[in-house]
């Protein structure tokens, strides 16, 4: 019987919960599945988790090992080594131009919809992680120096901030990608990368995952590989950050100017570097007919938190936030 004849929103949770439930070593509960997906970049509350799992012990895909939580059955094994393998591929650019297509930026209005970066941290940890923030937003290495800060208690997308921590939100360079596509410019996501910084000024990119047929976040990975040096890029000058590359037709490079240029007095003014038509930009490849522009990622501040030993949960692309509450960290 197969699970996954066309992809969704709720069959692909249902795969996501069973690939966790593999995962683990041992019988896992509701609450421990629903903090990996959310490590994974799914935000499902432990509520929505407890209903799917009874969805899938009336399929035959888990079943309960007394208190300690669900177990995969043969039968769940078979559907996991089948599903999704190529509804997957392809998966993370999808979701890139769901969120485009979402956010509603317009440098002319006050009526914003913005694309976020969630982060969870330790209070205790907060003061020194606001203030490297603050740097990499001084050095403009991030897409905006707006931020969200939420207290425990309150919810962060649809997950409830835990006790004794905040929840952070940063700009994600998606909003700009938002606001050329609903000023009329096409754009085409293409890589994300590593890019070394020299004498404070972007250099060339060092690594590069594509974003076509990924089924992981590039971002994400790149985060995780902790390769960056951001806080050295803001203190020396010298050092490596993220950053993401889009494409736009050649014939839209004047449009897309001067919508930058707007969004800059609108607080969206992160270092952007922007290619000649066709030609690479800082040696990433661009396609005949485009211009590729490199944006910072709005990772970068929260990375060089991180960097100073800080333990920050970073979920890359996680919701939508109206703008006007958000609030320049300076």
């Amino acid at each position: 019987m197969k699970l996954i004849p066309k992809p969704h929103s709720s069959q692909r949770r249902l795969i996501e919960i069973i690939r966790v439930i593999n995962a683990a070593d041992k019988p896992i509960g509701a609450r421990a599945i629903s903090d990996e997906l959310s490590s994974r970049g799914y935000e499902v509350g432990e509520r929505a988790i407890r209903y799917n799992l009874k969805i899938m012990d009336e399929l035959g895909f888990t079943k309960k090992e007394g208190y300690s939580g669900r177990v995969l059955t043969p039968l769940g094994k078979r559907e996991l080594s089948d599903a999704l393998v190529d509804d997957r591929i392809g998966f993370v650019n999808a979701r890139i131009e769901e969120y485009m297509y979402r956010s509603s930026f317009d440098p002319r209005s006050d009526d914003n919809r913005v694309v976020v970066n969630t982060s969870l941290l330790d209070k205790r940890d907060s003061e020194r992680a606001m203030e490297a923030m603050r740097q990499v937003f001084d050095a403009g290495f991030a897409v905006s120096r707006r931020v969200l800060i939420q207290d425990e208690g309150e919810e962060m997308g649809a997950v409830p901030i835990p006790e004794g921590f905040l929840g952070v939100s940063t700009v994600c360079s998606i909003t700009v990608d938002g606001m050329l596509l609903q000023g009329g410019i096409p754009v085409n996501t293409t890589f994300a990368g590593v890019v070394e910084v020299r004498d404070g000024a972007l250099s060339q990119f060092t690594d590069l995952l594509a974003y076509a047929g990924s089924s992981l976040d590039p971002m994400r990975v790149l985060m995780s590989r902790k390769t960056t040096r951001v806080d050295e890029a803001v203190r020396r000058g010298n050092g490596f950050l993220l950053a993401n590359l889009r494409e736009i037709p050649v014939a839209a490079i004047d449009q897309a100017q001067e919508l930058l240029d707007e969004a800059k007095g609108a607080g969206i003014d992160g270092l952007m570097r922007i290619s000649e038509a066709g030609e690479p930009n800082m040696g990433c490849p661009v396609g005949a007919g485009k211009v590729g522009i490199v944006y910072c990622a709005g990772v970068n501040a929260v990375v060089a938190a991180e960097e100073l030993g800080i333990e920050i949960r970073t979920m890359p692309i996680s919701s939508i936030q109206d703008y006007r509450r958000l609030k320049e960290l300076r």
